[in-house]
């Protein structure tokens, strides 16, 4: 099996609890050695696997592997969720337990590319404690119910979920589930997943029925909701395709205790139709490509003429979309004119606009109003085009500054400071490798000048 690179596990990391914990490399990789070949013994004798959640903590809960900020040990059942996780996505970033390798295609090129996803975790922020952002650090809101799409409870449907906090040990009846095996869903196995209430419903019983017989989109929200309770928003690891330069945000760890896929198969019993009340999404809805360009030229020529502008090319492109620095495929873009060639052709400016950006993007958001971003993207391309007559373009600065804001967000101004220290440090190197024959001569060179002085 393709395992995860081997990095030196941190020693020391601050947790979304707000605790900090201590590490040791070596132990952590003694004992996953000792638990993942006890896990090979019990496969080959086709005992009942347990799930890969349930073997991260067995390992942080071995001898001197996991200690509190003082160094006294910590039992890792006691800790809620998220810090758990954290660990544990820790241990597959540092190769301590295997990661293979997933399959996955560019969602904006769609080519294949495979990666662990934990080594490409980026662990500034737990390593040097700037779980501050109020976006990638928010706590989840336990004390709010969250709309789902309808499902029916007992004899009423219902549109929301509660969640509490779980500790490691309260939600072991669901980390212990294999990761790959089909899920049963229990009353113990709703209290291990924290759900409280489902509309007004408590009774765990009755919550349980409701969600093994739940229709897939509303029991993929549900998932949803509970990664969004259980892991951090900064287990994320972003991956940028080689062809198109797109960032693809993948979960880590990759392997987790729930999954999004639909509980029973395909036409098993009448609820795969959705519950009564609900309201299936439309398929078909997006404008096909000759309509949506009908919509953008009408757009284009009632902005043109609002903003005061002729002669700008409109292009609308269903091929791949560029990305910006970040990697965010792009609704439009401007190229500014250029003058005439050797051959006299000029290229005019252009304003391009693409088609399966939209597309994705109302595939993605039921609200996504295509003529309004249609509207306001092709007038925040005209700004730029009239930025650029102008000799300066604000608008395109302030862009540019925001993706390395968000970028600094991710990584974490430590390591983003040791990452500039270390490709100052490079390119010097870079230099005196390229140019020290140079430096040889003119030394020697000063050398015989100062000899021939001398006599």
């Amino acid at each position: 099996m393709p395992r995860s690179a081997q990095r030196p596990l941190p020693a020391r990391v601050h947790l979304p609890s707000g605790r900090v914990a201590r590490l040791s490399d070596a132990a952590a990789r003694a004992h996953a050695a000792a638990v993942l070949g006890a896990r090979a013994d019990r496969d080959a004798g086709e005992r009942a696997p347990i799930g890969a959640c349930a073997r991260d903590v067995q390992i942080l809960a071995g001898p001197s592997v996991l200690a509190d900020a003082r160094g006294a040990p910590l039992d890792p059942l006691g800790l809620p969720l998220p810090d758990a996780h954290v660990l544990r996505a820790l241990l597959a970033f540092a190769g301590v337990v295997p990661e293979e390798p997933g399959a996955y295609s560019c969602e904006n090129c769609g080519a294949p590319f495979e990666v662990a996803p934990s080594s490409l975790l980026e662990i500034g922020p737990f390593t040097d404690g700037e779980l501050d952002d109020p976006e990638l650090d928010r706590p989840f809101d336990f004390g709010a119910s969250h709309p789902v799409p309808a499902l029916r409870v007992g004899r009423a449907l219902c549109r929301s979920v509660r969640f509490v906090e779980r500790t490691v040990e309260e939600a072991m009846p669901l980390l212990r589930a294999p990761c790959d095996g089909a899920l049963r869903v229990t009353p113990s196995l709703v209290a291990a997943m924290g759900v409280a209430a489902l509309g007004r419903e408590r009774r765990a019983s009755v919550i349980a029925d409701a969600l093994a017989r739940a229709p897939d989109d509303a029991w993929a929200a549900i998932v949803d909701l509970y990664h969004e309770a259980r892991y951090p928003a900064r287990l994320v690891a972003v991956h940028r395709c080689a062809g198109c330069g797109a960032r693809n945000d993948l979960d880590v760890p990759l392997a987790r205790e729930l999954e999004r896929a639909p509980l029973r198969a395909p036409g098993d019993g009448e609820d795969d139709r959705g519950a009564p009340g609900s309201t299936p999404r439309r398929a078909g809805a997006f404008p096909d490509l000759d309509a949506f360009e009908a919509r953008v030229r009408a757009a284009a020529e009632r902005i043109y003429a609002a903003r005061g502008v002729r002669n700008i090319d409109l292009f609308i492109d269903a091929g791949v979309p560029a990305c910006d620095d970040g990697g965010e495929p792009l609704l439009g873009c401007y190229a500014p004119g250029t003058p005439a060639d050797d051959l006299g052709i000029a290229r005019p400016p252009e304003i391009r606009i693409f088609y399966r950006t939209f597309r994705l993007e109302a595939r993605e958001d039921p609200g996504f109003d295509v003529d309004a971003e249609i509207d306001e993207t092709i007038d925040h391309e005209v700004t730029h085009h009239l930025h650029h007559l102008a000799g300066s373009d604000p608008l395109d600065d302030e862009e540019r500054e925001q993706i390395e804001r968000e970028q600094l967000r991710r990584v974490g101004h430590a390591e983003a400071a040791r990452r500039a220290r270390r490709g100052a440090l490079a390119e010097l190197g870079g230099f005196v490798r390229a140019t020290w024959p140079i430096w040889v001569i003119t030394a020697v060179g000063s050398a015989l000048a100062w000899c021939a002085g001398g006599r």
